[in-house]
């Protein structure tokens, strides 16, 4: 399920550039305990024996997902080192990116499913994909060469901050860390095919695990394969089942909106769909039967909760607070 909701911050750009060159000025451990306000030991204690709580949550369509949620004292630090990270993030990302980016008071084009859909908007033909298990497949390896061969750091420090942000050898899926984190080592894979729609004369965007290009006329018979040389090279697998090639005619859907014969975007009707399956899933995850059972941790309440929030008033944000449709979905959420 796509989220509208940004994440936004109280600083302005020129606040997140300061923030984001102090991370990068790092040297050493003892920096960067003080730059999170705790001790070396501190962080040498939960770079040795990472803890987390794993356990599953529900999917619309029956699956689960595999949550591995950090203990509330490196939860603490995460969201810390997330601070930085954002802001180092925004001061790089590339035009085609568009999913877990920090929204300052002052920016003028913020990131979202909305603008991402909207950057297809010209488009006659529609080629996505969506990659397999994304978080999971961020690796340790691919985080410390980050932190080694793009932001230059010692050994040391990037032995830290690897432990600090992975669990069991991978980018856990819970940890306040694990998103921006998979946006900074998409960096070149974000850059390589930008190079590559332009040489296609081709929009690309991502969102997080999905991909998009769009096209005036239809993309060359090999270019699907050139896309896929570039998501292997980088460590990632493509789901083949959602791979999409689609015409304007057939309404293609980027990112949970249908761009049709309308110029703008607008919410699909499995997307809404989707929707309303959350809805009576946070319904019965909030029911008192549920909770007093202790089945799920307190941080699945609270991500259902944003969540569908955040869906429902993108709903009034697109369709109008008036809509019939924006009202129904209100309705089912008091």
């Amino acid at each position: 399920m796509y989220t509208f909701s940004e994440q936004k911050s109280a600083l302005h750009t020129t606040q997140l550039a300061t923030l984001g060159q102090r991370f990068e000025a790092l040297n050493d451990v003892q920096g960067l305990a003080k730059l999170l306000s705790v001790s070396e030991a501190v962080i040498a204690k939960h770079v040795d024996k990472p803890v987390y709580h794993s356990f599953h949550i529900p999917k619309p369509g029956g699956r689960k997902r595999l949550i591995q949620h950090p203990t509330a004292a490196l939860k603490a630090i995460q969201q810390v080192l997330n601070h930085y990270l954002h802001a180092v993030y925004f001061g790089v990302k590339p035009d085609s990116a568009y999913g877990f980016i920090l929204s300052p008071v002052d920016e003028l084009r913020p990131r979202n499913i909305y603008s991402n859909a909207l950057a297809h908007s010209k488009g006659e033909w529609f080629l996505s994909f969506d990659l397999q298990d994304f978080f999971h497949t961020v690796t340790l390896t691919q985080l410390r060469d980050l932190f080694r061969r793009v932001f230059f750091f010692p050994p040391e420090l990037t032995a830290a901050l690897t432990g600090l942000c992975t669990y069991q050898g991978r980018l856990p899926m819970g940890a306040p860390s694990s998103p921006v984190l998979s946006n900074l080592c998409c960096l070149f894979f974000d850059f390589q095919l930008e190079q590559l729609a332009a040489s296609a004369k081709a929009v690309y965007t991502r969102y997080a695990d999905d991909l998009t290009f769009s096209c005036r006329q239809a993309p060359p018979p090999e270019f699907g394969d050139q896309v896929r040389q570039v998501v292997l090279r980088h460590g990632f697998v493509v789901n083949e089942s959602k791979v999409r090639l689609q015409t304007r005619l057939e309404q293609p859907e980027i990112t949970g909106l249908v761009l049709g014969k309308k110029v703008l975007p607008v919410p699909g009707k499995a997307w809404l769909k989707r929707l309303k399956q959350e809805i009576k899933m946070y319904r019965w995850l909030m029911s008192e039967a549920v909770r007093e059972r202790g089945l799920f941790h307190a941080w699945v309440f609270d991500r259902f909760r944003q969540s569908v929030a955040g869906q429902v008033e993108f709903v009034g944000f697109i369709l109008g607070k008036d809509h019939g449709e924006y009202r129904k979905l209100a309705g089912m959420v008091r």
